[in-house]
């Protein structure tokens, strides 16, 4: 049961792979299933940016910022908008998963544990907002860029009106917190060595060039693997091989679902009606990472199942892995403060989902 509550989506998509194999019997069809270059490709990125992660660089640049503020609602807007930008580069669970901790720590320090809830919540929309700008921004943007012919220029002119959009939100939102001085000022100490950092930065420049086409995949990842367990054997045991494995599932379980003629004609006559909200509803029970990648099987509409997707991630809990990641963070620092969150949580990403449903709507 453990598992099941730490990986449900995991365990979901494995479910479902399972009863598909039932369905679909299972033959040499099943290798083809899997996007190998997606795999790899995440598995560089995932490398290099938990070495960075490691090395404390990002932790050292929000402290040294934050040490700065004079007031709550002006850290949780540098916390939140800090998430929001670099999320567009480093993912938004690896940014979740580096500043959440910073900001339980921050808000300790300064005596503002209550008000830590709605920060984490408004940097976990920052992080899913904000990493919908870019092909390496998270998981289905990785995909959905190699899967369809997007261009670097075509896919950012797509998402930049909903990150825009999204944004503006963010900042009424951060309104919502009382604007009381910080009494207690954050100011720990941190070493920082260059050498590994310079190391998983051009780790990371080899894994971005590898998306975009311009390194071959297998070859960028045995450079990439040898060269970080050189460094620290122990950043290749911290990578998320959960997601990469939940992704493995998902893409049998969706190969098997191209090829089941029933399931197939209800998909496609959603898609067909309207894919941008047949991807945002679909995201709300299955993730918006599993929904990327059973609806392309089913549409050529790249632009509205990106945007879909993406708008997706938003609304409910299981919506966007990366907001699973920053509940676990909160709900481990703060047991009793579980039931209030996840109503906050719920409600602010359905006022979110619903203004920016609405919002794309017109374009698209």
């Amino acid at each position: 049961m453990a598992f099941v509550r730490k990986e449900p989506v995991l365990v979901v998509a494995a479910i479902c792979a399972v009863i598909s194999a039932a369905i679909v019997p299972l033959d040499w069809g099943y290798v083809k299933y899997i996007d190998f270059k997606t795999l790899f490709c995440l598995f560089c990125l995932m490398v290099s940016l938990k070495g960075i992660e490691r090395e404390g660089v990002l932790s050292a640049i929000s402290v040294k910022l934050a040490s700065g503020m004079k007031s709550l609602r002006a850290l949780t807007f540098l916390l939140v908008f800090i998430c929001f930008f670099t999320s567009m580069l480093i993912t938004n669970d690896v940014a979740l998963i580096a500043f959440v901790p910073i900001t339980l720590s921050v808000f300790s320090l300064c005596g503002l544990t209550k008000y830590s809830a709605i920060a984490i919540i408004l940097q976990t929309l920052a992080a899913n907002i904000g990493s919908s700008l870019t092909p390496i921004g998270n998981p289905q943007n990785l995909y959905l860029f190699m899967h369809y012919p997007f261009t670097a220029g075509h896919f950012l002119l797509t998402t930049l009106p909903f990150v825009l959009f999204g944004g503006a939100l963010l900042a009424v939102a951060c309104l919502l917190v009382p604007n009381q001085p910080i009494c207690q000022k954050p100011s720990p100490s941190m070493v920082i060595c260059r050498k590994p950092i310079i190391a998983y930065c051009v780790m990371f420049v080899i894994a971005v060039a590898t998306v975009f086409g311009l390194i071959p995949y297998l070859a960028a990842t045995v450079v990439i693997a040898v060269t970080a367990f050189g460094i620290d054997r122990h950043t290749l045991r911290k990578v998320d091989y959960t997601l990469l494995l939940t992704f493995a599932v998902i893409f049998i379980f969706v190969g098997n679902i191209a090829r089941i003629e029933f399931v197939q004609d209800i998909i496609l006559y959603c898609v067909q009606r309207d894919s941008l909200l047949t991807a945002t509803i679909s995201s709300q029970f299955i993730s918006n990472v599993p929904a990327a990648v059973m609806l392309s099987e089913f549409t050529n509409n790249a632009s509205q199942l990106l945007m879909g997707v993406n708008v997706g991630g938003l609304g409910t809990l299981i919506a966007s892995m990366a907001s699973v990641i920053s509940y676990r963070l909160y709900a481990a620092s703060d047991r009793k403060g579980i039931r209030r969150y996840l109503g906050l949580f719920t409600v602010l990403n359905i006022i979110f989902l619903l203004l920016s449903t609405a919002f794309i709507k017109a374009f698209f």
